[in-house]
């Protein structure tokens, strides 16, 4: 079972869990403590911790959601770049073809292992890393040898794009850390616990709230999956799409 879905199951579970001992302890709790006005101060102080959750969920969200579209556009990017490179290489003539057919081997692992779902072949087993094709492909660009200004400039250029590339690389490897922290949801999970408990207090027993207790703790899961997901913008439900990398793949392939 995946991460993703470890925390929807946990949230729904602390959630209608608490609703479900909230409405046992309504029943056991003494007729004393079911007034009017002990009934309004709970629902003041759990109307604040209804506001302070909602807020705390909808910055998880926003957060995630910045690392999704960070992570689609830095994608963009770097299929560009590529597609520059492979131009480079093109303009520079045929003492280029070696680093250009380096420049596919590595577009194709880079694309299987960023999305490993895909069906685009993936490395052979024991085979170089996408990273170490990148720095062999560097020192390729490195040892050609230019023989007039156009070849000269071409080859300035591509040194450029390679060490763009290669920095990119290392940039993306350190984001690949949570950006939503655990302790946040855990934190989360619990003020929708405690929620769902005094919602359950003071609600009637019946199957009507039983019913609207599932609805909500589903709800409020759905949206701790999605801030997880969008966490890891290249596995589970939502993924960065790897369209424009195999463009690229397709136009470094191209004759």
């Amino acid at each position: 079972m995946t991460t993703i879905a470890l925390y929807g199951l946990a949230t729904f579970a602390a959630l209608f869990g608490g609703g479900i001992l909230g409405l046992l302890a309504g029943k056991l709790m003494p007729e004393k403590y079911h007034d009017d006005s002990t009934r309004a101060i709970v629902q003041t102080a759990t109307g604040m911790v209804s506001l302070l959750a909602a807020l705390v969920l909808g910055l998880l969200v926003a957060t995630a959601k910045n690392k999704f579209d960070t992570s689609n556009k830095h994608t963009e990017d770097y299929a560009a770049s590529l597609m520059l490179l492979d131009r480079e290489l093109v303009n520079f003539g045929p003492g280029a073809n070696e680093t250009k057919s380096l420049l596919r081997k590595y577009t194709a692992a880079k694309i299987a292992e960023t999305w490993r779902q895909t069906e685009n072949p993936k490395p052979k087993l024991g085979g170089p890393h996408a990273w170490q094709l990148l720095e062999s492909l560097q020192l390729s660009i490195r040892d050609l040898k230019p023989e007039f200004e156009a070849q000269r400039s071409a080859l300035a250029n591509a040194s450029s794009i390679a060490a763009e590339l290669n920095k990119t690389t290392w940039l993306e490897r350190a984001e690949e850390m949570d950006h939503v922290q655990h302790p946040f949801i855990l934190i989360l999970l619990a003020w929708f616990a405690i929620l769902f408990f005094s919602i359950g207090l003071f609600a009637p027993r019946n199957g009507l709230v039983i019913a609207a207790l599932v609805v909500g703790a589903l709800s409020i899961a759905g949206a701790v999956v999605l801030i997880a997901d969008l966490d890891s913008p290249f596995e589970g439900i939502l993924v960065v799409s790897a369209e424009p990398m195999q463009e690229a793949l397709a136009r470094i392939s191209a004759p």
